[in-house]
């Protein structure tokens, strides 16, 4: 059975669906975290919201491609890995590869988010990804150098360099979701996203 525009509307709209609530709930735990101390945790998630800002902008601009050269049926082959995949799910059942094939990879979905980011916010993922790996930066957030012998433990709680990518990305990421639910027909929400980024726009105003 061929696929259609509506089947690839609503595969979108499910990934819209999902990418909003995600977002909102991870968004919710870096204030939580902060609030109460826990940057390291902080910054890890704040990672995950940057990727998830990549995802979308990957997404979209695929799918808007595929769409506006008529092409649906390539369309949804690419929609398809990125609803359903699973790289965990594929190497443990390779025999069910063909219903949860391995999704692109997020240095994909990194590269391809430049186009619409300044050309520092490469920098500005890596430095958050230094934090979610076991290396200096992640082991220098719990002690500081007082002399050149002697190193005094103590956790730092400033978000530096934190806050501003994530903000940036994040607000990339709901422009995207207002380009890509615009593209695949959906209104409902979209209206909502879209009242969300106003608000966004005039507390950047203020002074």
């Amino acid at each position: 059975m061929p696929a259609t525009v509506e089947l690839v509307n609503w595969g979108a709209h499910l990934y819209c669906y999902a990418w909003t609530r995600h977002v909102c709930t991870l968004l919710n735990g870096i204030v939580t975290l902060a609030n109460v101390g826990n940057i390291p945790s902080a910054r890890i998630v704040a990672r995950s919201v940057y990727e998830l800002s990549a995802h979308i902008y990957y997404l979209k601009k695929h799918l808007k491609q595929h769409l506006d050269a008529g092409d649906v049926g390539a369309a949804f082959d690419f929609l398809f890995p990125i609803g359903t995949g699973s790289r965990y799910i594929n190497e443990q059942n390779p025999e069910d590869s063909e219903l949860f094939p391995s999704p692109p990879h997020i240095a994909k979905a990194i590269k391809c988010f430049q186009e619409r980011l300044p050309p520092y916010a490469l920098e500005n993922y890596s430095y958050l990804s230094e934090y979610c790996h076991p290396n200096l930066l992640t082991f220098m957030q719990y002690y500081e150098w007082t002399d050149p012998h002697t190193a005094t433990f103590a956790d730092k709680e400033p978000m530096e360099g934190v806050f501003g990518p994530t903000t940036g990305a994040v607000i990339q990421g709901l422009m995207t979701l207002n380009e890509l639910l615009w593209l695949t027909k959906e209104t409902t929400v979209n209206q909502a996203v879209l009242q969300l980024l106003e608000t966004i726009g005039e507390e950047t105003k203020k002074p």
